[in-house]
């Protein structure tokens, strides 16, 4: 009786254990469709690498729930992301408090040294995009959107390269103040608030517009910081 209730066990034991990898498969399967759905229009030119990419990121992925409702990938905030990709460069910077976030959009961009150390640049490709997204977002919901214009890059990258400052990048006079030293020593930039697009909370959809946002502007300082930067004030 003993070895017969036992065996019963085991038998409803692997059962449910069975039920259990089936469930689990069938949200993996509901993912990948969903996903492939939003990536709607490209899926279909992808090349034989680029779905090895995709299919990779998907094998890291374990909280499948949060990326079936994340937003980022919506039409709405797409559209906001993208909007100016045409004549513009596009970068994403995550941050979790939405204090932090609006201060951003009022004040500028802060960066240590390097723009690209926490800024990504992004375009329409979207398997890119999933796969920063992927890497990125648990820095947090707040999606900061920079954007500048590929006129307002030409024109400085030129005059730096004209004045042989080849050790800076364009984004280092892009500053309406001269930079400063924190804590740590480390030379501080704010990259001109005319500069972010605004915010998309890639949890909720909600888009934060900045209202000054302009990636044409031109400052005065700009140049000022190039004279800046060759007689070596910044260092």
């Amino acid at each position: 009786m003993i070895k017969e209730l036992l065996f019963i066990i085991i038998i409803a034991a692997l059962l449910g254990y069975i039920i259990f990898l089936n469930i689990q498969l069938a949200k993996k399967n509901i993912f990948i469709e969903s996903t492939v759905k939003r990536l709607s229009g490209i899926e279909k030119n992808w090349s034989a690498d680029e779905m090895k990419r995709f299919l990779y990121e998907i094998r890291k992925v374990h909280d499948y729930h949060s990326l079936l409702t994340d937003k980022l990938f919506e039409e709405r905030s797409m559209n906001f992301l993208l909007e100016n990709e045409k004549d513009s460069r596009i970068y994403i910077h995550y941050t979790k408090e939405e204090n932090d976030a609006l201060n951003i959009l009022k004040d500028g961009f802060r960066f240590e040294e390097t723009f690209y150390k926490t800024a990504l640049p992004v375009s329409g490709d979207r398997l890119d995009l999933l796969i920063k997204h992927n890497g990125r977002k648990s820095f947090g919901d707040y999606v900061i959107i920079l954007c500048l214009s590929d006129k307002i890059i030409s024109h400085y990258a030129a005059e730096m390269d004209r004045n042989r400052l080849r050790s800076f990048s364009v984004e280092n006079v892009l500053t309406e103040n001269a930079p400063f030293r924190d804590d740590n020593s480390e030379l501080v930039y704010v990259l001109s608030p005319r500069f972010v697009k605004g915010i998309i909370n890639h949890r909720t959809g909600e888009i934060t517009r900045n209202p000054v946002f302009n990636p044409l502007y031109d400052s005065p300082n700009f140049e000022k910081n190039i004279e800046m930067l060759k007689a070596g004030e910044i260092t």
